[in-house]
């Protein structure tokens, strides 16, 4: 009787193992193609033109009766729009610049507030994250006038007068939000998990801070400096809305930023949008994107593990 009770626990046991499997697996195959879909939509209506594209709106799954490359010429030939080779100059100059600055910065900063002692370190480090809290709409308007009463730039006198200021400079998209806090809180936890023996040796041989910074915790940190620069490269890939608030000449816009003044002209234009040509510079600016998630993908998880340790 007992072993006949013990085989049916165990029976289901091993059924409800099964039923939680199964449940987990359908919420991640559906979760997969939620997120797939909009990809999958967009590669068939790349091969689209856009006439057919607009025959078929209605379809949950576009396949092109005659698949043309003519959209995926325009946007690596730039047919069409020659200021095409600029949106992709200046994403990728943005992307790199702000990836090197913003991961350097993190990386000595952290340190800073993780190693070094000095007054006010806590104060001036929790000043920082309160920082982060505020919306950025709240931000905007003062920023936005910080850059247009800038002295000596774009006409201005030394009071900040009489010109634009940076308004409508290329160097504008280069100088806004050079600081990441999050990156500076991420690294600076990081710094918690690693035992200081290394720095102190290298201290009593006369190694400098930023020697110690650059030759002992960075070769360390690899992880976290990897997520930091894959997810500030991703985040500037993809900012449309700081170059379109600060930036008119289409010589200086990014891709993203492109691709949302050509959606707005396309809604209120006359005539038929080139929708399809819209949807092949989105997935122009999406695959850099997922092609360095997947290969750094490794590099994300241990980044986020090594700053997780502390907690």
């Amino acid at each position: 009787m007992a072993k006949d009770l013990t085989k049916a626990s165990i029976t289901r046991v091993i059924a409800i193992e099964k039923l939680k499997r199964g449940l987990i697996y359908f919420i991640l195959v559906a979760g997969s193609i939620v997120f797939l879909y909009p990809i999958i939509y967009a590669v068939g209506v790349s091969f689209m033109s856009t006439e057919e594209f607009v025959s078929i709106i209605p379809s949950l799954l576009p396949i092109p009766a005659e698949p043309m490359l003519g959209n995926y010429r325009w946007l690596l030939l730039g047919m069409g729009d020659r200021y095409m080779k600029y949106y992709f100059f200046n994403s990728f100059a943005r992307a790199a610049w702000y990836t090197a600055f913003m991961t350097i910065t993190a990386l000595i900063v952290g340190y800073v507030f993780a190693r070094l002692k000095f007054w006010g370190r806590e104060v001036i480090f929790f000043a920082l994250l309160v920082s982060q809290m505020l919306p950025a709409v709240v931000t905007m308007a003062p920023t936005y006038i910080m850059m247009a009463r800038f002295p000596l730039v774009g006409g201005n006198n030394i009071f900040g007068q009489g010109g634009s200021g940076f308004l409508g400079q290329y160097p504008v998209l280069f100088i806004l939000g050079l600081t990441n806090v999050m990156a500076i809180f991420l690294m600076r936890m990081a710094m918690y998990s690693m035992p200081p023996d290394m720095e102190e040796a290298a201290r009593i041989d006369g190694a400098g801070t930023l020697r110690i910074i650059f030759q002992i915790v960075a070769p360390i940190q690899k992880p976290m400096l990897a997520y930091i620069a894959i997810t500030t490269g991703i985040m500037l890939w993809n900012d449309w809305f700081t170059p379109f608030l600060y930036v008119s000449s289409k010589r200086h816009l990014p891709l993203a930023t492109a691709i949302a003044k050509m959606t707005a002209l396309a809604v209120v234009q006359a005539g038929v949008p080139r929708w399809t040509l819209i949807i092949t510079l989105g997935l122009g600016l999406t695959v850099p994107c997922l092609v360095l998630f997947a290969y750094f993908q490794r590099y994300i998880v241990e980044g986020l593990a090594s700053a997780a340790i502390k907690g």
